[in-house]
């Protein structure tokens, strides 16, 4: 009878305990401390957000697309006249890093920017970006064909 007695009150303080919400499982805390950026950031992508395409192109220089004759920095008059100049792409590269540069030709206002590569660490420091930042978002874009797989960031500005 004691026996009995002794085992339900174990099982009563194991159900207390389990209802307290405490976990004995570790738990996987992430910190929140961001690393300071690199002191010499190929782009410093934080002093892009906010500009239009005309004050980007002084900041890193004429884009690729000038050098390419199919479609040029600027769409031509007959495509400004249509939905496609809303979304014009201009690409820049320095020290080895590509950065993707969407805006709309008509406004000139910069819709976002897209740093290429695969190792997200890595273009966080090289962009000087941070995760908590409030005036800008970053995320992934991802390999269409291997979803786990990144082939970049995009820097979307909040306004």
């Amino acid at each position: 009878m004691r026996r009995l007695y002794y085992s339900a009150l174990v099982l009563t303080f194991i159900g207390v305990a389990a209802c307290t919400g405490r976990s004995t499982v570790p738990e996987k805390r992430v910190s929140t401390v961001e690393p300071p950026p690199a002191e010499h950031a190929p782009f410093d992508v934080t002093a892009l957000l906010g500009r239009n395409i005309d004050q980007v192109r002084r900041k890193l220089g004429s884009p690729r697309e000038i050098a390419t004759q199919d479609l040029g920095p600027e769409p031509t008059l007959a495509q400004k006249h249509t939905a496609a100049s809303e979304n014009w792409t201009n690409t820049f590269e320095k020290n080895g890093t590509t950065l993707i540069v969407n805006f709309s030709a008509r406004t000139r206002k910069v819709h976002d920017i897209i740093v290429v590569g695969e190792d997200e660490e890595e273009l966080m420091r090289r962009s000087k970006l941070t995760l908590t930042a409030l005036n800008y978002i970053v995320l992934p874009v991802l390999n269409p064909q291997n979803t786990s797989r990144v082939l970049g960031l995009r820097v979307i500005p909040l306004h």
